[in-house]
């Protein structure tokens, strides 16, 4: 599958968009994601996009580059970023205290959401001379169950036959620090 470079950062989001409108449309990933998998992954990556184009800084040429490919059964995503880049850990941490408090905003659970939903989840910071990266991988998420995205106390009032799926465990260790295989495309 073709690369995705992103530069206009005002109109990121909506060539994203029309990105997964275009998957949705012709079935792309019917056979590997399954009804909501595509749902999930157009969440899981705009959410990324739409923090680095808010929250990263930069400091000339601004560039977001995602690869997807499918592999088997999972689809891999591979987004590449010319941003000074970001603490992950910290922002993970600072997710999780979101949640904890007494009336938690609805915002800030863009990377709790990708750490819960991802497989092989991979994040390498910018360094000199490199750019940030996340990859992961998503599989088919089996019914749509989007439970672990919130907290074990929302899911019994809105659902009190739900199974609790929050994982209080969720640690910045479940994050591997190394890079992917799969490269979003050679950099210029």
């Amino acid at each position: 599958m073709p690369t995705l470079i992103l530069r206009d950062f005002d109109r990121a989001i909506d060539r994203v968009h029309a990105l997964f409108d275009g998957w949705d449309a012709d079935g792309t990933f019917d056979d590997v994601l399954g009804d909501d998998g595509l749902h999930v992954f157009r969440l899981m990556t705009h959410e990324w996009v739409a923090n680095l184009i808010q929250h990263a800084a930069y400091h000339e040429d601004r560039e977001i580059r995602i690869g997807i490919e499918i592999q088997g059964d999972v689809v891999r995503c591979v987004i590449e970023d010319s941003s000074s880049g970001f603490d992950f850990a910290r922002q993970i941490e600072e997710q999780k205290a979101i949640l904890s408090a007494p009336a938690p905003s609805e915002r800030g659970r863009g990377l709790l959401m990708l750490v819960t939903c991802a497989e092989d989840l991979s994040f390498k910071p910018a360094t000199q001379g490199s750019r940030q990266r996340v990859a992961w991988s998503l599989r088919d998420p089996a019914g749509g169950n989007l439970a672990p995205l919130f907290r074990p106390v929302d899911i019994a009032a809105n659902a009190p036959n739900s199974p609790s799926a929050c994982d209080e465990s969720l640690s910045v260790a479940t994050v591997s620090q190394s890079p992917s295989p799969v490269s979003p495309s050679p950099s210029p």
